[in-house]
């Protein structure tokens, strides 16, 4: 019986390989196969294959559709028409931790919508944010796993749901969050769809807040969290630009900074370089939760399109947030604290918004060494001005 899934593929190997995954690492040993073996199987996304160059590596052979035998136990692809009362549910994705945020509605109303027509499921997700899991605890979600598993892994469970297609099928109405929906066969019209919400660690905060405090008296100011830097080079602005807005404030506002260690001290150098007033505080992060414990404790926010984003708009903390290469109607308009603003930006070879998620930025030919020219077409005054809207309406 041949078997495939759609934006997946099958990999097999005669060597040992290593995933490392946003800080969680997954080891494949071969071993022996003898006939069809599925523990020697791995399943991963074709992102995983381009991430990894697994193309170009001795040892590895990829395929597409395999042959399973007839009696293998394989999961059932979703389509709307299920009953999942009781069934282990393989939810499989490929976000960032912002994306994990702004589509928690779209899987709350799932389980909703499946405990009230009978046995609550069992819900599993597939991801690459195992330790730094979003929203740990919540009743909707059973298990967490990685997203690169064996054959025999996923053939544990009853159901397999694929959200895979949502991290490259942007759209320029239709938010990650309604894309999930729409594969999860939900509609807004028949189910509640709430906004996205977040808790902080209590420990966290009670480790960060006598530093945030202190800064706050020493200075007289209120807190400013600032971002521009994002995971792909494409969706970072100029630190010039913060530089610029970040003097503008700071009478009234202390920038901090809250990035993990390798990019910190990147934007140290930039801070340096400008003279910026701003503090950089990443000693205090050492994952995702500290990340967001710090920002339950600021005041307000300015960042480009990044987790940073999500996290504040679901915990309610005010914002500006700065677009590139997709459009804030579909990525802020759950948050109703946060004011984004759109790079208008019009080049030789394209114009914003491009929807690109993973390749880069097509006016610099895809380099990975240089930045989107796109935050150009946003003015400091045009951020300040957003920024004293959102202040204004959250006091």
């Amino acid at each position: 019986m041949n078997f495939s899934i759609p934006d997946l593929c099958f990999l097999t190997s005669s060597i040992p390989l290593r995933f490392d995954t946003d800080g969680y690492v997954t080891l494949f040993e071969p071993g022996v196969i003898k006939a069809f073996g599925p523990e020697h199987i791995l399943v991963l996304t074709h992102i995983h294959v381009q991430l990894f160059g697994l193309r170009s590596v001795n040892g590895v052979s990829l395929f597409d559709t395999i042959e399973v035998p007839n009696d293998f136990r394989i999961p059932e692809v979703y389509d709307g028409t299920q009953n999942l009362g009781g069934k282990r549910i393989l939810i499989l994705m490929l976000n960032g931790w912002g994306d994990m945020i702004l589509i928690q509605p779209a899987l709350r109303a799932f389980y909703e919508k499946t405990i009230s027509s009978g046995d609550p499921p069992r819900i599993t997700l597939a991801c690459n944010w195992i330790s730094n899991f979003p929203f740990p605890g919540v009743p909707y979600i059973q298990d967490i796993r990685p997203n690169i598993l064996t054959l025999k892994e996923l053939s544990a469970f009853d159901l397999l749901i694929n959200l895979i297609p949502v991290n490259h099928q942007r759209s320029p109405n239709k938010s990650m969050k309604d894309l999930c929906l729409e594969i999860l066969q939900l509609s807004p019209e028949h189910v509640e769809i709430d906004s996205p919400s977040l808790i902080p660690d209590p420990k966290r905060v009670a480790k960060i807040q006598p530093v945030l405090d202190q800064i706050r008296k020493e200075t007289g100011k209120k807190l400013l969290c600032v971002n521009w830097k994002s995971r792909f080079p494409h969706k970072n602005a100029s630190p010039v630009l913060f530089s610029k807005i970040v003097s503008k404030v700071n009478d009234h506002y202390q920038a901090v900074l809250f990035k993990d260690s390798q990019v910190s001290r990147v934007m140290q150098k930039e801070i340096n370089n400008l003279h910026a007033p701003i503090m950089n505080l990443s000693y205090l992060i050492d994952d995702y939760h500290d990340t967001v414990a710090s920002l339950s404790l600021v005041d307000v926010f300015i960042s480009v399109d990044t987790g940073i984003v999500h996290a504040a708009g679901a915990m309610g903390i005010p914002g500006v947030a700065l677009f590139g290469p997709f459009p804030p109607e579909t990525h802020v308009a759950d948050y109703p604290a946060v004011i984004g603003i759109r790079a208008t930006y019009q080049g030789k070879i394209c114009n914003g918004p491009c929807l690109e998620t993973h390749r880069g930025c097509a006016e610099v030919r895809f380099s990975s060494l240089k930045v989107s020219p796109c935050f150009e077409a946003i003015r400091p005054d045009d951020v300040i001005e957003a920024f004293e809207k959102v202040v204004k309406c959250s006091s």
